[in-house]
């Protein structure tokens, strides 16, 4: 590999990626994301589980393992299906407000992320045959595939996290940036962001992207129903690299922000060339990593499952869908 200080600068390594079209292939295509550095760096089998196990696990003619990987890997804690609820509904107010002008009303916001709650309850509860034939289709909460039930404590507790992460979004200094502002630009949501890093396909999911049209500013927003961690920053100037790409303007025009929404704080961020330069390092550093499990790099094919070890940390196990398939073997 050649030494980071010997490649050109960001701006000849960073392009908008064009998707193919969707094919079954015996390997799946090789991405970089955080949330895949994440896992990786948490635990190998998990990841192997996750990335390589699982690739096409939706056909009724593979393997027992891909399909009970396949069908794992679609399982989702009722914290993290609640934050995606929550994270939903806000991108839908953003956007419906940028159409009508009407501030939402925090208790309508609330009963919209409830009821995506229930659904998701209902389909764990009453359709966990369908869920296990077409897990795609159905969602199944880790809580109740563990143990039969979610107890009452919990779906209380996450309700009232619930009103009080829409509360704070609607007081949140991103959306009144929005009502304030009425020449603010909201650029149109999108779930699957991508740019060429390196040759290699990297996703930058965040959440939302204004534009000011007389500074010619762009703010990235990540709405966090959860608490603040070191990596945050490192996730947002991810998020920075696809505006910088997408956008073809300069570091100095963008800032990253995260929401905090169960403290109701915001973090704001001017990053620095130095700072995109070394989250690339970064990236490159973690792509390489991952590369290591690799048998062959040039169709991403794994190597075999041995060679990706469990964690020895107990910690890491707790909140895992994979577990039985690390019992099982």
């Amino acid at each position: 590999m050649y030494e980071y200080t010997n490649r050109p600068t960001y701006a000849q390594f960073l392009k908008k990626d064009v998707n193919s079209l969707f094919q079954i292939t015996d390997f799946p295509e090789f991405s970089w994301s955080y949330s895949r550095h994440r896992m990786v760096t948490q635990c190998n089998r998990k990841y192997a589980y996750h990335y390589y196990v699982s690739h096409n696990g939706w056909l009724d003619s593979a393997s027992a393992q891909s399909q009970s990987a396949y069908r794992l890997k679609k399982v989702s804690t009722l914290s993290m299906y609640a934050g995606q609820a929550v994270r939903q509904v806000i991108t839908e107010a953003i956007s419906d407000y940028t159409s009508t002008k009407l501030v939402p009303n925090e208790q309508n916001l609330a009963e919209k992320v409830q009821q995506l709650l229930n659904n998701a309850l209902r389909d764990s509860t009453d359709y966990g045959e369908l869920w296990y034939h077409k897990p795609a289709q159905y969602k199944m909460l880790l809580e109740f595939y563990e143990n039969g039930y979610i107890s009452k404590k919990d779906l209380k507790d996450m309700q009232k996290r619930v009103h009080i992460c829409v509360h704070h979004f609607l007081q949140s200094k991103s959306f009144g940036d929005i009502v304030s502002s009425p020449f603010l630009e909201v650029e149109p949501h999108q779930s699957f962001r991508s740019i060429n890093v390196y040759d290699h396909k990297v996703y930058a999911p965040f959440h939302s992207l204004f534009k000011n049209p007389v500074t010619d500013e762009f703010t990235i927003v990540d709405w966090k129903t959860s608490k603040q961690t070191k990596d945050d920053l490192f996730q947002l100037a991810i998020y920075a690299l696809y505006v910088l790409a997408e956008y073809n303007i300069s570091v100095d025009q963008i800032k990253v922000r995260n929401e905090y929404l169960l403290s109701g704080s915001a973090r704001t961020y001017q990053l620095t060339l130095h700072e995109i330069e070394a989250v690339l390092q970064q990236v490159d550093t973690s792509i390489d990593y991952m590369k290591t499990f690799l048998k062959d790099s040039e169709v991403n094919q794994p190597l075999p499952l041995e060679h990706f070890p469990q964690s020895d940390t107990p910690a890491s196990c707790h909140g895992c869908a994979f577990k039985e398939l690390c019992q099982t073997g």
